[in-house]
């Protein structure tokens, strides 16, 4: 079957039957012009992934199509317009739709683009093969750059030239970096890896929202230490972050997969748990403010870059595990497998499962109790507090009031 084909036509799939894709596939035919699906979607139904968000392509202008849309009652977000897209909403769905387009000037991060109907010039300015696959109304492909038989090969290819490709956007290098363990089963593709080497400092200009929208992906996603081993390799991580990762230290996939699975709430988290393996020590504060994270993200990353000293490590692995963990708090799983990793050790899942679960019981002293046997409500009340808890966690949770009371007074 000729992959290049407009009329390889299968029947729509379920996933493309979405209310919000079937209204505009039909304003575009009401406007004499054509939508297709693009993309992420297409590429991961063809891979047999699953498909998450759909993007959309338009072979007309789109302030025409904005217009005649928000005509229909349609709600229009024109979230990009200079750029030639807009974002379509119904109920809990959304879509993002382009216009079909060509890039007249880019600066590595940023395109001026103008209209142009032609699939196949839309098809050649974006990133990647696989990712240059469009599925039409009717199920037909439109493959113009091979990409299926690039997935089928397990072959990531930019495409056209790729140095063109990650000049008109740098962050494509980090990009291909994030599809390698996906994508790429047969290897790196040697003209990917040439323009990555020689185009990497590109990335010092690249937002720090950008990079870390990406990274959160890439240090959970597979393959780590292939991936940071090629950023490290082409020094995309020194230009994107300004500091080189180290793969070395990371874990394999199965421990990283665990240490995911048994994060529990704190799964978003996890992918900060592997930047702090694989950055060098004392590099939290210059991170987060590259990348901008969140204050909860920079709060993390700050604890997890301290670690863990030789005694909570050695309490946290064993017996007494509850006594460290009640003072860590929520922070005590994630700590463990940063450290567990740093010590070059291999992650205790079972450990893990058991600090993400347990429930650190209830202090059974209060001020109130220490109020009602005469004590002064000053700094020494506080300081009485802070020895029964320290008492109580020191008998493993055991004591109850009573004992404390008698304790604290007997003392």
């Amino acid at each position: 079957m000729n992959s290049k084909s407009d009329h390889d036509v299968g029947s729509l799939p379920a996933w493309a039957q979405r209310s919000l894709v079937m209204q505009i596939f039909a304003q575009a035919r009401a406007l004499g012009g054509e939508a297709r699906i693009v993309g992420g979607a297409v590429r991961d139904w063809l891979a047999g992934y699953p498909v998450g968000d759909i993007d959309m392509a338009v072979n007309l202008p789109i302030e025409t199509v904005a217009s005649h849309l928000l005509a229909c009652d349609m709600r229009v977000v024109e979230t990009g317009l200079k750029h030639g897209t807009i974002t379509l909403y119904d109920n809990d769905d959304q879509i993002e739709l382009t216009q079909t387009r060509v890039d007249l000037e880019t600066d590595g991060r940023h395109a001026i683009v103008a209209h142009d109907q032609d699939w196949a010039r839309d098809a050649a300015r974006r990133d990647f093969t696989i990712n240059a696959i469009y599925l039409d109304s009717s199920g037909g492909i439109f493959d113009p750059l091979d990409g299926r038989a690039d997935l089928q090969a397990g072959r990531l290819r930019f495409a056209g030239d790729a140095g063109l490709r990650v000049q008109e956007d740098a962050l494509r290098m980090i990009r291909y970096c994030r599809f390698l363990p996906r994508f790429a089963a047969t290897g790196l593709d040697q003209q990917a890896q040439t323009a990555l080497r020689e185009h990497a400092s590109l990335c010092t200009a690249l937002s720090g929202e950008r990079i870390a929208n990406e990274m959160r992906q890439i240090m959970v996603g597979g393959r780590l230490k292939d991936v940071i081993g090629l950023m490290q390799d082409t020094k995309i991580d020194q230009a994107a972050l300004g500091r080189s990762l180290d793969p070395s230290r990371l874990a394999n996939d199965d421990e990283i997969g665990s240490m995911i699975a048994g994060l529990g709430a704190n799964i978003d988290l996890a992918w900060l748990v592997n930047l702090a393996v694989a950055m060098p020590s004392g590099s939290a504060a210059l991170l987060a403010k590259r990348l901008r994270l969140s204050r909860a993200e920079e709060r993390c990353l700050t604890r997890l870059d301290l670690g863990l000293g030789t005694e909570d490590m050695t309490m946290l692995s064993g017996a007494r595990w509850r006594q460290s963990a009640y003072y860590l708090g929520d922070m005590a799983a994630l700590l463990f497998a940063v450290q567990s990793w740093r010590n070059g050790h291999a992650l205790d899942a079972s450990r893990l499962a058991e600090l993400t679960l347990w429930a650190p019981p209830r202090n059974p002293i209060c001020g109130a109790d220490l109020l009602s046997h005469g004590v002064d409500n000053g700094p020494g009340l506080g300081q009485m507090l802070k020895d029964a808890e320290r008492r109580w966690v020191t008998s493993n949770f055991t004591l109850g009031k009573v004992a404390l009371l008698e304790w604290l007074f007997g003392n």
